[in-house]
């Protein structure tokens, strides 16, 4: 173990290099070309074991700089309440620059079928977190059925921890024509050290820092470039059992 806290360390595996309001997947579809949309999670709580933080803010902001490609820049600061165990009590972390590329047009971009996207990103330095740089390469898969819409996220990435992380989920979405959509999401992510990244090496003490989370929430659509999304989600990372709730919106702007 690094001489960081463990707590911070879990803090920092939490969340992918992806997003899309409340969760922490994505979805098959870019910004239009020349339009910005700004995710912000203005209040957030969040419980790890017996250590509690507030997200001041979680910022993604998105931009549509081609025709099917958005470049992707995000960064979340979690202020540790109450007495420091060992790390600073202002952290920025899950720092990322991200491009991302609609590869088949689909449901999302209202043509027949699935919409595929792909995303490749850098990890970049946290402020008061961890150092160095990092990459991931994730595939996303949007279907759009009569009652829901679903979206399938796969990523593989090289973290600042230098460890191989895999991360997958599931995204459901109630139907996009109601004022207030419910949602959910499910995910696993699981960490590899690099000296056991071959398949055979890899047994129970390798990969013991897994991440499985569930997420319940809905999106309110205000107005056509503006919604709100309130959640909660609950997982268990590293043995360590957390609570967070999100509260935010999104806005499209010229």
């Amino acid at each position: 173990m690094r001489t960081r806290s463990a707590f911070l360390v879990v803090l920092l595996w939490a969340s992918p290099a992806l997003a899309y309001r409340p969760f922490d997947g994505t979805d098959a579809d870019v910004a239009e070309t020349g339009e910005a949309e700004l995710e912000m999670g203005p209040l957030g709580y969040y419980r790890l074991g017996q250590t509690s933080f507030l997200t001041l803010p979680g910022v993604v902001l998105n931009y549509g700089a081609f025709h099917r490609v958005e470049f992707v820049l995000q960064t979340f600061n979690f202020v540790q309440l109450g007495p420091l165990t060992g790390s600073p009590r202002d952290v920025l972390t899950d720092t990322a620059f991200n491009v991302k590329a609609v590869l088949r047009e689909g449901c999302l971009q209202e043509k027949p079928g699935v919409s595929i996207a792909t995303e490749i990103g850098a990890l970049l330095p946290n402020i008061n977190g961890e150092t160095g740089f990092g990459g991931s390469l994730a595939g996303i898969l949007s279907q759009c059925l009569d009652a829901v819409t679903l979206h399938y996220n796969a990523e593989v990435s090289y973290n600042l921890e230098q460890e191989i992380e895999l991360f997958g989920s599931i995204i459901a979405e109630g139907p996009h024509r109601w004022v207030v959509r419910p949602v959910a999401e499910v995910y696993v992510d699981s960490q590899i050290p690099v000296g056991a990244a071959v398949p055979e090496q890899i047994g129970p003490s390798e990969i013991g820092n897994t991440t499985y989370s569930v997420l319940l929430g809905a999106i309110w659509r205000a107005a056509e470039k503006l919604d709100f999304d309130a959640a909660m989600r609950v997982a268990s990372a590293a043995g360590l059992a957390n609570f967070e709730v999100r509260l935010g919106f999104s806005w499209a702007f010229r």
